[in-house]
């Protein structure tokens, strides 16, 4: 059987997330993340077994056009028309992110919820109880089935407040980094997969906590010189350059915040220590 090749449009520093998933599964995939009226939509899935799209960037408009030309695209324009029904609601403070997948054959999965806070991500939402977690992961899966998702999205609500919708992501989540060090299956590896109709993944915890940051440069330094004390610090931390992340994976949630705040800070320079 041949490898599919897919046609991705997303944004250009997810990419690389997608083409390494892609290496690794043996599929062929071009990208790009321009904008595309229908026709020329037409004309990059020459060649492609399927698109996938992030509605961010292919008008909905576009989508139909392929669609009616025949062409196999994800998301649906449906499923696009669906979810913009959906009121949200403009909103400062600490978030929770939700991820879902979800394959034509109804298969769907979801990853265990995080907390946005400030400059950190949390896996999974401190102190929340199995009932309430569990009755926020089902109600993303059943929002996923009635809107007839193929492919993934990321939920982000308010954490007071779980069915108050703050924005949808599509195929660059805001939390990109914690389970792709921290879960069996990352989200874009679980993305394709989905996209082609292959089982799913497990998106089980390797650990109990996943903590990751957002990196700041230091300006009287680089990004290079901070490793030589982080790394033989904690040899557990995880870095990705291409988003400015560091991650770390645990037990002890004290100890990673810990762990986390202090690269953030020794990284921008705030403390030399």
């Amino acid at each position: 059987m041949k490898p599919p090749f897919i046609g991705l449009i997303t944004q250009e520093w997810s990419q690389s997330a997608y083409q390494v998933q892609a290496t690794k599964l043996g599929i062929g995939i071009k990208t790009s993340n321009k904008e595309m009226s229908g026709s020329d939509l037409i004309e990059f899935a020459k060649e492609c077994d399927l698109l996938y799209v992030d509605p961010a960037i292919i008008s909905i408009s576009a989508i139909k056009t392929a669609e009616k030309s025949g062409i196999r695209i994800y998301p649906l324009s449906k499923t696009i028309e669906e979810l913009a029904k959906i009121t949200s609601h403009a909103f400062e403070g600490d978030q929770l992110s939700v991820l879902v997948t979800r394959s034509a054959h109804a298969q769907a999965a979801s990853w265990p919820i995080t907390l946005l806070t400030n400059d950190l991500c949390i896996t999974p939402l401190p102190g929340i109880s199995d009932e309430t977690a569990q009755a926020i992961q089902i109600s993303v899966l059943e929002l996923a089935a009635e809107v007839g998702l193929v492919g993934g999205f990321e939920l982000i609500v308010d954490a007071a407040e779980y069915k108050k919708l703050i924005g949808i992501n599509w195929m660059t989540p805001t939390a990109n980094y914690w389970n792709e060090i921290g879960s069996v299956t990352g989200f874009y590896e679980q993305n394709l997969r989905a996209v082609l109709d292959l089982p799913l993944g497990d998106t089980q915890l390797l650990s109990k906590y996943v903590v990751t940051g957002t990196l700041e440069t230091d300006q009287n330094s680089d990004d290079y010189r901070p490793y030589l004390h982080l790394m033989a610090r904690n040899p557990r931390l995880k870095f990705d350059q291409s988003i400015k992340q560091v991650g770390v994976a645990g037990d002890d949630l004290e100890e990673l915040l810990t762990e986390i705040i202090h690269a953030q800070q020794y990284y921008s320079g705030k403390i030399i220590e």
